[in-house]
C-alpha cells in the first residue's frame, strides 16, 4: 500500500506544543501518552488519510483518549497530507487555517 507523506503546518505544530505543555504541566507521564497517541494518528494517516470531508477540502482525524482533532487535507497527486491544525474538540475554534 501506498505511504502518504505527513506535513505540519507551522500552526498545527504551535497547536501541539501547546498541548504537550498543558498535559506536562498536569503530569510528565500524561504528555508522553498525549505524544504516543498524536504519532499513532498521524502513522495512521500516513497509511490511510481518506476520513470523510467535513467542510470546504479539510477531513478530520480524532485522537484516541484525548479530546484533540487533526485537521488535514489531502494532495492525492503529491500522494501528502497537510496537518493544519492540532485543536482541543471541547474548545470554540477562534482562529482560521487559511491566513488571508
Amino acid at each position: 500500500m501506498h505511504k502518504y507523506k505527513i506535513l505540519l503546518h507551522d500552526d498545527a505544530v504551535e497547536d501541539l506544543k501547546i498541548a504537550l505543555v498543558y498535559y506536562r504541566d498536569i503530569s510528565p507521564s500524561l504528555e508522553e501518552r498525549f505524544f504516543k497517541q498524536v504519532n499513532l494518528t498521524l502513522n495512521e494517516l500516513m497509511r490511510n488519510p481518506f476520513y470523510q470531508i467535513r467542510y470546504d477540502n479539510f477531513r478530520m482525524k480524532v485522537i484516541k483518549k484525548f479530546p484533540y482533532v487533526i485537521h488535514f487535507i489531502v494532495d492525492e497527486n503529491e500522494a501528502k497530507v497537510y496537518i493544519l491544525g492540532i485543536r482541543n474538540s471541547l474548545q470554540n475554534p477562534t482562529t482560521s487555517y487559511i491566513k488571508t
